[in-house]
């Protein structure tokens, strides 16, 4: 099975035809454009103290623009980043053996080890990606599925994982204030369920011919993203139909909004459109840590923000509803706004 993942075959010559995606979805020679887009970079040690109020409306100016922002002075530190970015280099080295115990399409395995997508094969093009999710809630259950090896790799990313909840959990006391909502409204069911994919993308022949991973949304209501190593580019944004490269900094995170904030801020704040691109020479790895509501949770318009003038957008529905429907809705010339539209009270 194993044979399957790009980094067990990849000879450093070849470009299979069902990794090539069709001329108007690859990247071409735009594999890292630079345009006029600014995703603002802010420093949330300014949230303790008289300059809270503007951070805040920094925040929110980016969510409703960009849906995506960086932030620095974040509370993770740069040895825990970089302690983590060394163990997942260090498991996708891991030889065979090591790694097959943990291969599986199964999106409820707690720890998964797979190649470009969960539907792989179903897939007429697969991505340049090897790939693990990993489940990080409960933390002390989900603790013992997770790899032994390479040494200290638990250790580590629980300290990661704990450090991200908290982040997270911060910033989103962050979004709602600045929507005007309770303490605490995006906490327990809405954001409950974390997990962090863990994204290995080998160097490919010819990057501009394939995708990491194509454009899309996140499924959550925030995503926390850790580039790699180095400074290999390969994050793209794109907004109004215009690509950005978002450059890798060592000491910065990526925060995107995902479709689930777009549906509970009733529309006002933007999910972010992001897509990997591959490299010739160097592998390049992220990490994307995901918080997401509960199966049954109840995703709609947060009822504080609906008024006679601001009447509901969307839906309520559960979350398993929404996967569902996210689901149906994959292909890869879908548009990622289709899921939510999916849920729209139509005028």
């Amino acid at each position: 099975m194993e044979k399957l993942f790009v980094s067990s075959w990849c000879d450093g010559e070849t470009v299979p035809e069902n990794y090539v995606f069709p001329p108007e979805l690859r990247p071409g020679d735009n594999l890292n454009p630079k345009s006029d887009i600014t995703i603002p970079i802010i420093d949330l040690n300014k949230l303790h103290g008289s300059d809270r109020a503007s951070i805040v409306n920094q925040i929110m100016e980016a969510c409703i623009e960009f849906g995506v922002f960086q932030v620095i002075n974040h509370g993770v530190s740069r040895e825990t980043m970089d302690e983590t970015r060394r163990m997942f280099s260090e498991f996708f080295k891991l030889p065979a053996e090591d790694k097959s115990k943990f291969i599986s399409w199964d999106q409820n395995s707690i720890f998964s080890l797979y190649t470009s997508n969960y539907n792989y094969h179903e897939e007429k093009i697969h991505f340049w990606r090897d790939v693990v999710t990993q489940k990080c809630h409960p933390l002390e259950e989900c603790i013992p599925y997770w790899p032994h090896k390479p040494d200290g790799y638990r250790e580590i990313i629980k300290e990661y994982s704990v450090k991200m909840i908290e982040l997270g959990s911060r910033i989103l006391e962050v979004i709602s204030e600045g929507l005007g909502l309770e303490p605490g409204y995006f906490g327990k069911e809405l954001s409950q369920d974390a997990k962090v994919n863990l994204n290995h993308y080998p160097p490919c022949p010819d990057p501009r011919l394939t995708l990491g991973t194509a454009k899309h949304n996140d499924r959550s209501l925030v995503t926390i993203l850790l580039q790699g190593h180095g400074n290999i580019p390969g994050l793209q944004y794109c907004k109004d139909g215009e690509w950005t490269t978002i450059d890798p900094s060592p000491d910065a995170l990526v925060v995107f909004m995902g479709h689930i904030m777009k549906i509970v801020s009733n529309g006002k704040l933007r999910s972010a459109d992001h897509q990997s691109v591959t490299n010739k020479t160097e592998a390049r790895e992220s990490s994307a840590f995901f918080l997401c509501p509960t199966q049954d949770c109840v995703i709609e318009p947060a009822k504080a923000l609906i008024t006679p003038e601001n009447p509901p957008l969307f839906k309520s529905i559960t979350y398993t509803e929404f996967l569902k429907a996210h689901n149906a809705t994959r292909n890869l010339k879908a548009n990622p706004e289709d899921v939510v539209k999916t849920f729209s009270i139509k005028a």
